[in-house]
């Protein structure tokens, strides 16, 4: 690995792990593209990549939001059940299915968070919401299933879930997203290192910046407002949608 792709692959992770604390997603939704785009690797590998990075990014932002209070446990922990459960199918099911199916399957998700966020509350209740398990727990599974295809963490649309279904707090929904796919990444690891999806050395050197970003990330959400993170989370996501559509239609 020469310095020059050893320094990117070190700015991929950076990136997407302070994406991953200020915005509560992971990571997957913006290292999926970069892993693309920029290091060129495979749809199949950048994906696994992906999940792996978004455990240890998730790890490390988790630290920061617990210490900033700005986790649910009881909601982190019911939708973590689900998404561990969804995360293993996920994985395991997507070593079958084409490339270009998944990144469709991404777009169309990424759409669909975006839409979320349009229709946020405005104005936000400091307090907690009465949570319903059962809608909860159905949310959880969801979203394991569908990160565990696309080698994802799910926060880039737990988050949006939470925010506008369930009613959290944004600056909650963020770090309770973190403990909700802590599992879910944990458990789609091993689907995507088990079926081959993975490059041990790539995923290091991504990891150590991954790390470290979300460090950065999680001390930048405790100071800025609620509305600026949905925008930047609405801004990341666009981009996400222009840039892999292209892909889709002219790649």
């Amino acid at each position: 690995m020469d310095l020059l792709t050893l320094g990117s692959l070190l700015v991929i992770g950076l990136v997407a792990g302070t994406m991953a604390g200020l915005l509560g997603i992971g990571g997957g939704i913006v290292i999926i593209p970069l892993l693309l785009y920029i290091a060129m690797l495979d749809p199949k590998l950048a994906m696994g990549i992906s999940m792996v990075q978004a455990f240890f990014a998730t790890v490390s932002g988790l630290v920061v939001h617990k210490k900033n209070r700005t986790v649910n446990v009881r909601l982190g922990v019911i939708l973590g059940v689900a998404g561990l459960t969804g995360g293993l199918l996920g994985s395991f099911g997507s070593a079958s299915i084409d490339g270009r199916v998944l990144l469709t399957v991404y777009l169309g998700l990424v759409l669909f968070s975006i839409l979320l966020l349009f229709f946020a509350p405005k104005l936000e209740k400091d307090e907690m919401p009465k949570i319903s398990t059962p809608i909860a727990s159905l949310l959880g599974l969801g979203v394991g299933v569908l990160a565990g295809m696309l080698g994802v963490g799910g926060g880039f649309i737990m988050t949006p879930l939470m925010i506008s279904v369930l009613k959290i707090p944004t600056r909650i929904a963020v770090g309770t997203s973190l403990l909700m796919i802590l599992p879910t990444t944990f458990a789609g690891s091993i689907g995507k290192i088990a079926t081959g999806q993975f490059d041990f050395w790539i995923a290091l050197v991504v990891i150590v910046g991954s790390i470290t970003g979300a460090q950065i990330g999680g001390r930048l959400n405790a100071r800025v407002q609620p509305k600026q993170i949905r925008a930047t989370l609405t801004v990341v996501l666009i981009a996400i949608v222009l840039r892999t559509g292209y892909d889709l239609l002219f790649g």
